[in-house]
């Protein structure tokens, strides 16, 4: 009987080839899930980065300017598009801008109040030219997109 007793006990210390198998089977399942959903984010996380750095050296060209000249820009709306567009050298308030880094956005500087407040977009063009990502005014409050301070749309996500 004490025999018996130890052949079973001896049985049951470690965990059999099935379930050592499936423990892996479904490891690689999340594992599949998730890297992939990781990796997507950081990628988004490193244009988003991007975009912000270029916002604010847009921010930091129209200040130069209005030091030098007293307005931002004559009152009109300009745009720089992350396939290369931009006004033309005579008519940007942003001469040296060019968007760089990984950033696949579009920023637009609306100029109004006689050239002495702008209002600075970011949208991203996958998710429509009407979803602004990130939105600024002269002072450098971030704007909600409807132009009220707060949080963009996208920041709450």
């Amino acid at each position: 009987m004490k025999q018996q007793v130890e052949n079973i006990s001896a049985r049951q210390r470690g965990f059999s080839l099935i379930e050592l198998l499936l423990v892996l089977a479904i490891i690689g399942i999340i594992s599949g899930i998730a890297i992939p959903s990781y990796l997507g984010q950081r990628k988004r996380a490193r244009i988003i980065g991007d975009a912000r750095t270029n916002a604010e050296v847009l921010r930091m060209a129209l200040e130069t300017r209005k030091a030098e000249t007293g307005i931002y820009a004559a009152p009109a709306v300009y745009s720089w598009t992350a396939s290369g567009g931009a006004p033309t050298a005579s008519t940007s308030p942003a001469p040296g801008f060019v968007v760089k880094g990984a950033s696949k956005m579009d920023f637009k500087v609306t100029v109004g109040n006689g050239g002495l407040s702008y209002l600075l977009d970011v949208t991203d063009p996958k998710l429509g030219p009407s979803v602004i990502v990130i939105q600024t005014d002269q002072a450098g409050r971030q704007l909600d997109g409807s132009g009220a301070v707060g949080l963009t749309p996208y920041q709450l996500k």
